[in-house]
């Protein structure tokens, strides 16, 4: 099962025969089977008729509305998924600071060994002593993690931190891409406009998982609570940010498969987006990142698609929250 995104302005979603049938013209359009569809992500004027609402909702099946830029709009869900025995002990903990601080912590952990491990990985090729300085820098300071007593001092910690890997990533992006900070809201440079619309495709790749498994995904542990943002997903997309946006987004400019014509320029608020030909590049290859098997859990003995990882990662947040030991929570790293 997978995704399907739909981004062809003035498509019409509907359903017939147990298919869901994208409607781009009169006579161009597309039938897939329902069995094969675990979430619809659709981007900017998509109409979908209520007889394919009414199936997707009994199927179990998504809808995400975003604008043609990658902003969140909101979601058609089923609540067949709904645990409020899970969600109650969910909240609990959310509430226990030293639980969400341990679980944090390991959360942070992983992030920051896989972003010098990201790092790391281009310096054998590139050979950079101020790229090998950074790797250095961050492996050092990375140690204190442990030490923090509070959610703020951690979340501090992991600022710091990011403002390295940044610095380090500098040195990997072909200097045509190069760009001074991470920004957002808007992005203001052609690299972090792409990461922006990863990290939005993998939040609500996340946010799917989450509710599928009858967490409420606004209940966090490292992120405050904020009025209409799923906190527990951006608490869970921390470690999987460098190995599936970062690198993604490097590789692709690099290699010019998103170009400079690929992105647009906003002049009121000084924003870069990816268009709409770069949209799609980036989801075809972010899909076949999802899809890609690796060995990267230890404790399973065979090889997972990234997709079902995350899934596993989520199995074990379930575990720790219901065993009252974030300990059983482990994050996943990649080598």
């Amino acid at each position: 099962m997978s995704n399907v995104y739909v981004y062809e302005r003035g498509a019409v979603l509907g359903y017939r025969e147990n298919r869901l049938i994208i409607n781009y013209s009169e006579d161009d359009f597309k039938s897939i089977p329902i069995e094969n569809i675990e979430n619809i992500i659709l981007f900017g004027g998509i109409q979908v008729s209520t007889a394919c609402m009414q199936q997707m909702l009994a199927k179990g099946v998504h809808l995400t509305w975003l604008s043609k830029t990658g902003s969140y709009f909101g979601r058609l869900e089923s609540t067949s998924f709904i645990n409020i025995d899970r969600q109650r002990l969910q909240f609990r903990k959310s509430d226990d600071e030293k639980f969400s601080l341990e679980i944090s912590k390991q959360f942070i952990r992983g992030k920051v060994t896989n972003q010098r491990t990201i790092l790391m990985r281009a310096n054998k090729m590139l050979k950079n002593p101020e790229l090998e300085d950074i790797i250095l820098r961050m492996s050092v300071y990375s140690k204190k993690i442990g030490e923090a007593k509070t959610i703020e001092e951690l979340m501090g910690m992991e600022g710091f931190l990011a403002k390295m890997y940044y610095q380090g990533v500098n040195f990997m992006i072909d200097k045509e891409y190069s760009f001074k900070q991470r920004t957002k809201r808007p992005p203001k440079d052609p690299f972090n406009a792409v990461l922006s619309f990863g990290y939005t495709l993998l939040h609500y790749e996340i946010f799917t998982l989450v509710v599928s498994k009858g967490l409420n995904p606004y209940a966090s542990f490292l992120h405050s609570d904020r009025h209409k943002h799923p906190a527990l997903c951006s608490d869970l997309m921390e470690e999987w940010r460098p190995m599936l946006i970062d690198s993604l987004a490097i590789a692709l400019l690099n290699n010019n498969k998103i170009k400079k014509e690929n992105f647009e320029y906003n002049k009121e608020n000084g924003g870069v987006y990816l268009d709409k030909e770069g949209c799609k590049k980036f989801i075809a290859e972010f899909e076949k990142r999802l899809r890609q098997e690796v060995g990267y859990v230890k404790e399973v003995p065979y090889k997972m698609s990234f997709r079902r990882i995350i899934e596993y990662q989520i199995m074990q947040l379930i575990k720790a929250i219901e065993e009252d030991n974030p300990n059983l929570y482990s994050s996943i790293l990649i080598r």
